[in-house]
């Protein structure tokens, strides 16, 4: 993408998140940002009137501490800004906070969001940015999604494979998580790019049997599960992982981080992006991406393990899985929302051939 092209989409997102003439916008950069994007996205908030200014975080040598690219995605959590006084508190005063770093799941991007800064993640290449540009319906079919899940007492995911799983919702889900791609309302963050809706369980309240078939995905891995695997779950943990070749890889990589609270269950929901791609983990560069495509294809069910501070928990490891069910089905208090990958509420109906 050429870079008038870049500016020019970055200009359309700075739009959708109401950047004003005057208003404080700040960019985040680390190690590892695109030079580029620090570049496009300067110049489209100058261009909208913002004052801007950029903020650029090197690689924390002294602590020691181990600060990968969104892009590996296998250390959430931990970023240059980790400890950084001085960058938090500059970074509070900004309106609009574009995170070209990923602080996601990190205490320190809590701390902006309750100073009333909106943040903007922006962390995959310019092909997916573009094709997955939130749409005029992206957010109203969102907030339909996080309208059931604030009604709703139980969640329950099955599959043609086996899968029956349960959660008990009530602690966190008042207050669903939605993303649709951007953000204009005072402490919000959002993900450019995506739409799809979640929530978290209550504690210790998640019980059943997770079958991985073939086709379905495991983040941070961005591979396609190829074997079969049985996962159990008793009083929200992960208490078994069976199977093949994939269950002793997902075994092994839950047990090298040596901390209990990467096997608890974290957020579930379902995506709801018709731009996004099942197989679009086939076509990335794994350093360059974090796989949006998987995450947010419509109809696919996602669920999660590790962390729960974005939802006022406690727990605070950086161990996190995103795993994407194709096919499968999610009810809400026994309505389903997903059928099959189907979506169903017509509230949320946008006519789409199953991939």
């Amino acid at each position: 993408m050429s870079a008038i092209d870049l500016l020019s989409l970055f200009r359309r997102e700075l739009e959708l998140c109401k950047v004003q003439p005057g208003e404080v916008m700040a960019v985040l950069s680390g190690p590892n940002t695109r030079p580029d994007y620090i570049e496009a996205f300067v110049a489209a908030g100058q261009q909208l009137g913002a004052e801007v200014f950029h903020l650029h975080l090197p690689q924390p040598v002294a602590s020691g501490r181990q600060t990968p690219t969104t892009a590996q995605g296998a250390l959430w959590g931990v970023t240059p800004l980790t400890g950084h006084r001085s960058g938090i508190e500059i970074l509070k005063k900004a309106g609009l906070l574009v995170d070209l770093v990923g602080l996601l799941h990190s205490p320190e991007q809590l701390e902006i969001q309750k100073a009333g800064t909106r943040v903007l993640m922006v962390v995959e290449p310019p092909d997916i940015l573009a094709r997955m540009l939130a749409r005029p319906d992206s957010r109203a079919r969102v907030e339909a999604a996080g309208r059931k899940i604030a009604a709703a007492s139980e969640l329950r995911i099955t599959s043609p494979a086996g899968t029956e799983l349960t959660y008990k919702l009530g602690q966190y889900s008042r207050s669903p998580i939605l993303q649709y791609g951007y953000t204009d309302q005072p402490g919000r963050w959002d993900h450019f790019p995506g739409a799809f809706a979640y929530t978290w369980p209550n504690e210790g309240q998640s019980e059943g049997t997770i079958v991985l078939r073939p086709g379905d995905i495991i983040f941070p891995f961005k591979e396609f599960v190829r074997s079969e695997v049985r996962i159990t779950v008793q009083k929200g943990f992960i208490t078994d992982i069976a199977g093949g070749f994939d269950a002793e890889h997902l075994s092994h990589f839950m047990a090298a981080w040596n901390d209990p609270d990467a096997y608890a269950m974290a957020h579930i929901g379902w995506g709801l992006d018709e731009m996004a791609l099942w197989n679009g983990i086939s076509l990335i560069n794994k350093e360059s991406a974090i796989g949006q495509d998987g995450r947010a294809f419509y109809g696919n069910v996602l669920w999660s393990t590790g962390p729960n501070t974005d939802v006022g928990g406690t727990r605070m490891t950086p161990a996190h899985l995103d795993l994407v069910l194709k096919g499968a089905s999610l009810y809400l208090d026994g309505e389903p929302m997903v059928l099959d990958g189907d979506i169903i509420p017509d509230d949320q109906k946008v006519k789409r051939s199953r991939a």
